[in-house]
């Protein structure tokens, strides 16, 4: 018997409702699948599991914000874990009105209320800032709601947010400081080195054309100190002279600009750790100025901690050799970590490890891994001066490290000399988002590098402004995508960098001020002129910016004069 059309199509249907009743009881439910996500990493409010009134749209900081809310809305996300505890919440918000709030609620849209975060008229519906407020003891995995309340009518955008873990406090996290290599000699100074190191290629003089080490030249008008040059006069009609690091006079001067310009405090590096205790005159020399250092942070209430850069040390013995001079030269004889000044966080005494994993510098895992933990173990808190790829243990990155680097309590990527202005953002979104993300999953903080340019012509006869400042557009982009993935921590490389031209300390700011005989790179470069202290300024305000001091603005609000 031939069957007709309308039977078999009935028939048909009548199995496929069967088969998926059966289905839909055989399965688990979502949740039971879908593991939790960590509260203390940004998400976005775009990703939530279920909404009420909402739409999206796209948000001008990348991706989608919710939007088109009105009161008594909201967004909710399943399976949400809070580990031990969350002290406070992080939300971006953007609006035309002020009164807006979010209520923080768990488990349902009327559930406990852990907190309100406030939503102030931001001027605008995509000018973006970051609200914070704290939140009652939560733990656990819940379903977290975001409940919208105020006035009627549109009342805000929101585009993410983050739960912070309680903190000791302390002098790193949330901070700003800057690399200081006080490594400059002259002629005279009064060093054991007994010539001209870092500014000249050999002990003497700079030179035009011959033994010139640096890029950027200082502008000297503050120092009390200076020492001539072989160099012809500078534009100006003045003569051609240069800073020692080994001046007391010449480090409290850097140390004054810090406390002037808003910057928190220094990583006062250290090369060359050694077993052995041998007279060495450059050892000497780098001692002298790290008690000069103290002395200068004490006086103009600055912070500053050690950062062991572990570059041309011995592979046989470069963990003993940290240990010893720690020891021995660091804490007994210098007494560096019972200063005030020296910085502390969670109540623990800082340290940075420079250079582990890189594939240029010494160190297996177990090694780097052996030496973590032996800080550690004293109490110290351990910050991680890593490669750029180290999450993926390529191109830069040893592979094999990722153990040890979720060992660190603090991890600080190297971004110097990898990216220019065009580059920055997709850094942003390929590496810094998902850095922090993965320091966040891991309980780990997170400190993005941030430099102003690059340039080492003079030291190795590369391209003149190889990677060029713009005029200030390219540190504030840094930072503007730094504080727009919810970072307020930050370490800029370098404070005195001369050498390689990413020094934002006072530099020249036109061809009056170099010498006449020789190229230097000047702050002027890019086609417009800055003041010698704009980038000094300008750490100021990326200072304030990662303290919720100043609005969030794609343009730097830092005078070029």
């Amino acid at each position: 018997m031939i069957r007709s059309a309308g039977n078999i199509r009935q028939r048909f249907m009548m199995w496929l409702g069967m088969a998926v009743l059966i289905l839909a009881v055989s399965l688990p439910l979502a949740p039971d699948v879908v593991s939790a996500a960590s509260a203390f990493t940004q998400t976005a409010a775009s990703g939530y599991s279920s909404q009420s009134g909402i739409q999206l749209e796209a948000s001008s900081e990348g991706g989608q914000n919710v939007a088109f809310i009105d009161n008594g809305d909201y967004i909710a996300f399943n399976n949400v874990e809070f580990g031990s505890g969350a002290a406070s919440i992080d939300v971006r918000v953007a609006s035309n009105n002020s009164g807006g709030t979010i209520e923080v609620r768990l488990d349902s849209l009327n559930g406990t209320l852990l907190g309100t975060v406030a939503v102030p008229g931001t001027g605008g519906w995509q000018a973006w800032q970051t609200q914070s407020a704290t939140v009652s003891p939560v733990s656990g995995v819940h379903t977290l709601y975001l409940k919208f309340t105020g006035g009627a009518g549109n009342l805000f955008n929101v585009l993410w947010f983050k739960f912070n873990a309680p903190s000791a406090g302390g002098d790193v996290v949330g901070k700003l400081f800057a690399g200081y290599q006080g490594w400059f000699n002259a002629a005279g100074d009064g060093s054991p080195n007994g010539g001209w190191v870092h500014w000249s290629k050999n002990s003497s003089a700079p030179a035009a054309g011959s033994t010139v080490n640096f890029d950027l030249y200082p502008d000297l008008r503050e120092y009390s100190k200076l020492y001539q040059t072989s160099l012809a006069n500078l534009g100006n009609g003045a003569a051609a002279k240069l800073f020692s690091s080994y001046d007391q006079e010449t480090v409290n001067k850097h140390f004054e600009w810090m406390q002037t310009y808003n910057i928190d405090g220094a990583a006062l590096q250290r090369f060359g750790a050694d077993e052995s205790d041998a007279p060495n005159g450059w050892k000497s020399n780098r001692d002298s100025v790290a008690v000069k250092v103290k002395s200068a942070a004490e006086a103009y209430n600055r912070k500053f901690y050690v950062m062991y850069d572990i570059t041309g040390m011995n592979a046989g013995n470069w963990v003993n050799a940290v240990k010893h001079d720690w020891t021995v030269n660091v804490v007994n004889a210098m007494h560096l970590p019972s200063s005030s000044a020296y910085a502390k966080q969670n109540g623990k005494t800082v340290v940075c490890l420079w250079g582990i994993g890189f594939t240029d510098r010494p160190g297996t895992a177990a090694e780097s891994a052996e030496l973590i933990s032996w800080f550690k173990n004293q109490g110290i808190y351990v910050i991680g001066g890593v490669p750029t790829y180290w999450r993926d243990g390529i191109n830069d990155s040893k592979t094999g490290f990722l153990n040890v680097y979720k060992s660190l309590d603090m991890i600080s990527p190297w971004y110097v000399g990898r990216f220019g202005m065009a580059e920055a953002d997709s850094f942003k979104t390929n590496l810094l988002q998902p850095d922090y993300a993965w320091t966040g999953q891991n309980g780990i903080a997170y400190q993005p590098v941030i430099f102003p340019g690059f340039s080492w012509a003079n030291m190795t006869g590369g391209p003149q402004n190889q990677i060029p400042r713009a005029h200030g557009d390219f540190m504030w982009r840094q930072a503007y995508n730094i504080k727009s993935s919810g970072i307020s921590t930050g370490y800029i490389a370098m404070f005195d960098e001369y050498d390689e031209g990413t020094a934002i300390a006072k530099a020249a700011e036109n061809s009056s001020m170099i010498p006449a005989n020789q190229y230097f790179l000047t702050l002027n470069a890019d086609g417009v002129a800055v003041s010698s202290d704009f980038y000094l300024r300008l750490a100021g305000d990326i200072n304030r910016l990662f303290k919720d001091q100043i609005p969030l603005t794609v343009n730097h609000p830092t005078s070029h004069q």
